[in-house]
């Protein structure tokens, strides 16, 4: 072996030992992920509780990741079931009401200018000809056979985040301990100025908790304000709809997903005022309140222009879903603030 081919054979091993490394790696990310968000929401806390208990740090992280496990974690979990459990009810009204009223769920007889109005959508887009009864029943098989098909797969991404749950919990106790040590090497390993690092990584703490608080509380707030004027106009499966109503707020204006078909719902079923009411309400309060509430939410002395936020939170949403959110601003304000150290550094 010559002097010229050693380093070659060095880089490609290295390179086969970094791509294997991550394939390891790769199933722990969420996990890894969702901690650092976590702990970075939660650190204060941690801090108190540590003075509280005379500096025994990993006490301190025990107790946090159990408030945080049961406050936080199983919350968001009773939703998930929840909205599973009204996606079951709202499927099984779908098909009781086909059955007895036909496709049309018995529109026609409540509104009769609903089928006049389709049937000139229909003339005036070129779908005249189109069965649009069979085309739907034909769909509605086919997502049924996908999803008899991808029954293992989704088995398995079930099991993916019972794993991933228990990889963040395991990995909230050794960040909340060893955050700072970690950080330090950090500091350490990269080829910047050290006092540069370490602001930069408090800076992304301050940001991560500032998204988590702003995007989280708001998503609270617009869910509750919504299941309150369902439950006052009795609108049925109120809880699993407040749910839906939670997990769509995480986006900007995500709302209507919810409010739009349960607004049809009330007409449909002949509620017209209710209807009204709830529309208002939806629109006029609960899509325009994050407007005002996530500015005050979001106060954390980090600078990042507004237009960062929106495209690292919607950028990092499709890159790697809802944990994009918070990932994605903080890949962003990472990027610029480590290009402005190595200039400075240059």
């Amino acid at each position: 072996m010559t002097k010229e081919t050693t380093p070659l054979l060095y880089a490609a091993l290295l390179a086969a030992v970094f791509w294997l490394a991550w394939l390891v790696l790769k199933p722990f990310l969420p996990g890894f992920v969702w901690a650092a968000v976590l702990v970075a929401a939660f650190r204060p806390l941690h801090t108190w509780l540590s003075r509280r208990f005379g500096g025994r740090a990993w006490l301190a992280s025990s107790v946090v990741t159990l408030l945080v496990a049961g406050f936080v974690v199983v919350p968001i979990v009773v939703a998930v079931i929840q909205v599973t459990q009204g996606a079951i009810a709202g499927y099984e009204w779908v098909q009781t009401s086909y059955a007895a009223e036909g496709f049309d769920l018995g529109l026609d007889q409540r509104f009769p200018w609903v089928g006049d109005a389709t049937t000139r959508a229909k003339d005036l887009i070129g779908l005249a000809d189109v069965d649009l009864q069979a085309a739907t029943m034909t769909a509605v098989k086919k997502l049924g056979n996908f999803v008899a098909a991808n029954g293992p797969a989704i088995a398995g991404s079930a099991f993916g985040m019972v794993f991933s749950f228990v990889v963040m919990i395991v990995m909230m106790v050794v960040l909340f301990a060893s955050g700072g040590s970690l950080a330090a090497m950090i500091a350490e390993a990269l080829p910047l100025p050290r006092a540069d690092v370490l602001r930069v990584v408090a800076d992304l703490t301050v940001l991560t908790r500032s998204v988590f608080i702003s995007v989280g509380l708001t998503a609270v707030v617009q869910a509750l304000l919504a299941g309150v004027m369902m439950m006052i106009l009795g609108i049925p499966h109120a809880l699993p709809l407040t749910a839906a109503v939670f997990f769509s707020a995480l986006l900007p204006g995500g709302t209507a997903l919810i409010w739009i078909p349960v607004s049809i719902g009330l007409a449909v079923t002949g509620r017209p005022w209710a209807c009204g009411i709830f529309v208002a309400w939806c629109a006029g309060v609960v899509s325009t309140i994050d407007n005002v509430l996530r500015p005050i939410f979001a106060k954390s002395g980090v600078e990042i222009p507004g237009m960062m936020l929106f495209i690292g939170m919607f950028g990092g949403l499709i890159a790697f879903g809802i944990v994009g959110l918070f990932l994605g601003p903080i890949i962003l304000y990472l990027l610029r603030e480590l290009t402005i150290v190595a200039k400075a550094a240059a």
